[in-house]
């Protein structure tokens, strides 16, 4: 256990010291989500901030609190992406050589961010965040270079502490906070600072059940999965060790601490995108698949839900609205068999069903112009709601259209 407690008065000073760091991210009201759960939510847009997380307020709150020997001889940090961002930032600001550990399984869009920052990258040989965390802690000793851990640090949990802070100066009405759970930096932030102003807030912690060590402290157990220490998309949080001081706030203070699994997650990345017009990465989107999962009850409560980043790369962006349509039945390839004077009605039904044709070569949409050479086709069907494949199969049952369904989980 760590010999150095945090405080409220930390909270506030670090406030302070990391003002023009950052940005005070928009706590926006959450209409759809809000009207489904009969409660009042609201998103703290942390993906906003310059580095698109909040691990700038950490980071920056840690590395003012260095000495001139400190500052000359250079920082290191271990991070899946998001703490190393908010190094290289801060440190490239304030003139300090930074070098970041990543594990392998980091996002190349974190990667490239970290660099673009002008820290020095170096990539352990394992995707497991604590591998990468032990290698910065060896480089740190043989360089002479001042550790900069990504949770388990006073600095660094009093700068994400602030976020606390800010919700409840935003709407002061917030009585249940959602937070996500890696090493336990940013929920203890936001615990402490939180539960000072208004003791009876209600904390919720949310972890992905393939690293779930603070589920099991909390709630004295051992999730049984078969995915433990699975890489998921939530990579911001796979710690396989979170702080021990993290920890101990969490079991004094936090209220509840749930689970949810790699799926929920894509599907709250896929809702939070289609809804509200925000990207969020997997570890930012925990807070919402809890909810959407049924994971909390948030019923007549006004809630606060933390968007922590939106570092997700293209490619796994892509990937996960596709499985998550595919999962509620929205996306799927369909083989049709129909003679060409019979396109506009297939066409027709199609638009009435609420459902969108692609080619499934070309990706193109499908217009009364396609260009068709065989009496069978293969397309990709988007819906627009959960409940339009039922309507599609009658309409084209109707005008006798014959096809065929292929999932397309990709």
């Amino acid at each position: 256990m760590s010999n150095w407690i945090v405080t409220i008065k930390d909270i506030k000073e670090a406030q302070n010291k990391i003002k023009d760091f950052i940005v005070l991210s928009d706590l926006i009201y959450c209409y759809k989500l809000s009207k489904q759960c009969h409660a009042k939510i609201y998103i703290k847009l942390e993906n906003t901030q310059i580095v698109k997380s909040f691990k700038i307020r950490g980071a920056a709150n840690a590395l003012m609190h260095l000495n001139k020997q400190q500052k000359k001889h250079g920082v290191i940090a271990a991070s899946a992406g998001n703490h190393a961002q908010g190094v290289a930032y801060a440190a490239s600001q304030m003139g300090i050589k930074a070098t970041i550990v990543m594990p392998s399984s980091a996002p190349l869009s974190k990667i490239n961010a970290t660099t673009d920052f002008g820290a020095q990258v170096v990539l352990a040989p394992s995707p497991i965040f604590d591998d990468a965390n032990k290698l910065s802690q060896e480089l740190a000793k043989k360089n002479n270079f001042t550790l900069i851990p990504p949770y388990d640090n006073r600095y660094v949990i009093a700068g994400q502490g602030t976020i606390g802070l800010e919700i409840l100066k935003q709407h002061p009405e917030i009585d249940t906070i959602i937070v996500q759970i890696g090493g336990g930096g940013l929920i203890s932030g936001i615990t402490i600072a939180a539960k000072s102003i208004k003791p009876d807030i209600r904390i919720i912690g949310v972890q992905v059940e393939n690293f779930p060590a603070m589920y099991n402290n909390f709630n004295k157990t051992s999730l049984k999965t078969k995915r433990l220490y699975v890489p998921t998309i939530a990579d911001g949080i796979s710690v396989k060790q979170p702080s021990q001081y993290a920890a101990s706030i969490v079991k004094k203070y936090v209220d509840q601490v749930v689970t949810v699994t790699n799926e929920e997650v894509e599907d709250a990345i896929r809702y939070i995108a289609e809804v509200n017009k925000i990207i969020v990465e997997g570890a930012g989107a925990t807070g919402f698949a809890a909810i959407l999962a049924n994971k909390v009850n948030v019923a007549n409560r006004h809630v606060a839900v933390i968007a922590s980043g939106g570092n997700i790369d293209v490619d796994r962006f892509i990937q996960s609205i596709n499985r998550s349509l595919a999962f509620h039945q929205r996306r799927f390839f369909m083989t049709f068999n129909y003679r060409p004077q019979d396109l506009s009605k297939l066409l027709s039904a199609l638009q009435s069903a609420g459902a969108k044709a692609y080619d499934g070569i070309s990706e193109k949409l499908i217009t009364d112009q396609y260009p068709q050479t065989s009496d069978s086709v293969r397309w990709v069907i988007f819906l627009s709601k959960d409940s339009d494949q039922a309507t599609l199969f009658v309409k084209l049952k109707k005008i006798g259209i014959k096809y065929k369904i292929t999932n397309c989980l990709a």
